[in-house]
């Protein structure tokens, strides 16, 4: 089997539809900026996979995010030890280097937590169904370096709260949101990271369906595979019900400024693309339910929460 980190767009087959995204968070550990980093590829079928970089910088004090995305004029190429790499930057383990138009990284990042893959078992990767799946490589990582911004002093980051992510696939979810967050908890150790989904399969589409984990306390618990999973989406407002192991249940609610949103457009290897916002400064409120009682935790300016769906 293949490591869940290794790129598949470089020796995917001529007549494949593949999309790809190693991805990069890191928060503010002070909350209010943060930044969005994703390497990506794209292969239609009978084409050479192309690779785009993406990046966001978001600012709570600013009118809102600033974006940018590239897409090279060469196909992807075997990354070597790295996971991804074109000429626009790479991303391997442990840093991630890169230049787009007037925006540039340098960044470095020291794992704090295990792999958690998102399927529940290691043989459903790679197949024709399901059609996606990923992985949160670093599902707790501190995150250092520098953005350079339009050519101005570089902003300097050290010890930001971040997760490392690749997903891949040939066709997106028919929806999806995902919500990560570091430093929770009195010790600032703890974090979340999950993505719920709903799936396509035919003319039906599946309930709410949860990936992931929260860690507090020394304690991670996973998922569930059985309760109820619910999202409800309203403006700027998210609430998510999530079933966790230890029949504990984690209720959150964010709040994520539009003026502090960034859209996006998702291109579909095949078919419709799908229309992505992504707030990684969203304020939040978590309560988490355990037999020993409830805890509950505020977020501020630091919850990424993203939302997809059909453009």
């Amino acid at each position: 089997m293949r490591d869940l980190a290794s790129a598949r767009a470089p020796s995917a087959r001529l007549g494949a539809a593949l999309y790809e995204s190693h991805y990069l968070t890191a928060v503010d550990a002070a909350g209010g900026r943060a930044v969005w980093l994703r390497y990506t590829a794209l292969k239609s079928p009978g084409a050479t996979a192309r690779p785009t970089v993406w990046l966001t910088w978001f600012d709570r004090s600013a009118p809102g995010p600033r974006a940018w995305r590239v897409t090279a004029s060469q196909p992807v190429t075997d990354p070597g030890a790295s996971w991804a790499r074109s000429a626009l930057g790479v991303l391997g383990p442990g840093a991630a280097r890169g230049a787009i138009g007037e925006a540039a990284w340098d960044l470095t990042w020291e794992p704090r937590a295990a792999v958690l893959p998102y399927l529940p078992a290691r043989w459903l990767y790679d197949r024709r169904v399901p059609r996606s799946g990923g992985v949160a490589l670093a599902p707790s990582a501190l995150v250092s370096g520098s953005i350079g911004l339009d050519g101005g002093e570089p902003v300097l980051i050290e010890g930001w709260n971040g997760m490392i992510g690749h997903n891949w696939g040939s066709e997106h979810a028919e929806q999806w949101t995902w919500l990560h967050a570091g430093g929770l908890g009195p010790d600032r150790a703890g974090w979340l990271d999950f993505v719920l989904v709903r799936i396509r399969l035919g003319p039906l589409l599946t309930p709410w369906i949860a990936a992931g984990a929260v860690h507090i306390d020394g304690r991670t618990l996973a998922t569930a595979r059985r309760g109820r999973v619910s999202r409800e989406l309203r403006g700027e407002r998210t609430a998510v019900r999530v079933p966790l192991a230890g029949a504990a249940v984690l209720e959150l609610t964010a709040s994520a400024p539009a003026a502090a949103t960034v859209s996006w457009d998702y291109a579909s290897p095949s078919g419709r693309g799908r229309a992505v916002q992504n707030c990684s400064v969203a304020d939040a409120t978590l309560v988490l339910h355990t037999r020993s009682g409830d805890r509950a935790f505020e977020v501020a300016a630091g919850l990424a929460v993203e939302h997809g769906a059909p453009s």
